[in-house]
């Protein structure tokens, strides 16, 4: 389904982002996705240039439409254009920001493992399917989808195998994957392409192995169970009620750091 990408989010189905939160805590899902009072998240300097590099890679015959370059915003010419740009649906970015987007973008459609994968497919098509185990409604918007492939873009500072290895432990990357083919029946491969955020602009194409995706597969699992069981008790705990006994890293209690005053 076609949709916009605020349609998308505006819709309580459950996403890889609901599993990254819950698995925080289930306290943070409810504060995120469910409290009535919640307010808008406004994204981050890092989330804006990565929408803005999607579109330039993706969709780039709907980046002009989408953003313009604006006169630096800490002077009043600036302020003035940025709302201007506003009212007229347009992003205001800066020139370096465009100017490194539309790096990475030629970066990525030079790469021959990347641009191969956008021969056939379209973007940012919308999917929802109930969760066989849970019976929770769930959702994906994939990057670049084939109907054989899915195509995740992530911009990163090190798209090395060992720098974005990292990354995919961190940010749950192996999770995203494991749903998004949970819900795309007809979809045999999760491809990551990577492009390093600062030149050169750097770019790996990567799969991970099945070791990966059946740890992916077990912590989806396990989000989905709490979702499902927080819903039924309309209980959303944190970190704990009560005062807790706490254990220093084990790196803490073998190293001996010199602490100077000026440390404090």
């Amino acid at each position: 389904m076609t949709i916009s990408n605020e349609q998308y989010h505006a819709d309580p189905a459950v996403s890889a982002s609901h599993l990254h939160a819950v698995a925080k805590s289930p306290y943070h899902y409810w504060a995120r996705y469910i409290n009535p009072l919640r307010m808008p998240v406004e994204p981050t300097a890092a989330m804006r240039l990565g929408s803005l590099v999607h579109c330039a890679v993706l969709e780039p015959g709907e980046l002009a439409g989408r953003y313009g370059v604006c006169a630096p915003r800490n002077t009043k010419a600036g302020k003035e254009q940025a709302e201007r740009m506003a009212a007229a649906g347009i992003e205001a970015v800066t020139a370096g920001d465009m100017m490194a987007a539309n790096c990475m973008a030629d970066s990525v459609h030079r790469h021959p493992a990347a641009s191969a994968l956008f021969a056939h497919g379209k973007a940012e098509q919308s999917f929802w399917w109930d969760d066989a185990a849970t019976g929770l409604r769930c959702k994906c918007r994939p990057d670049w989808y084939t109907g054989a492939t899915v195509v995740d873009l992530k911009t990163t500072t090190d798209a090395s195998p060992a720098g974005f290895a990292r990354s995919v432990a961190t940010f749950r990357y192996h999770v995203q994957a494991r749903h998004y083919l949970a819900g795309l029946h007809g979809a045999e491969r999760f491809v990551f392409i990577a492009v390093e955020k600062t030149a050169p602009y750097a770019v790996a194409v990567y799969e991970l192995d099945a070791a990966a995706m059946a740890a992916g597969d077990e912590l989806r699992q396990r989000d989905m169970r709490v979702i499902a069981d927080c819903q039924a008790t309309k209980e959303w705990p944190g970190y704990g009620d009560t005062c807790q006994a706490l254990s220093l890293p084990s790196w803490a209690l073998t190293a001996n750091p010199t602490i100077t005053s000026d440390d404090f």
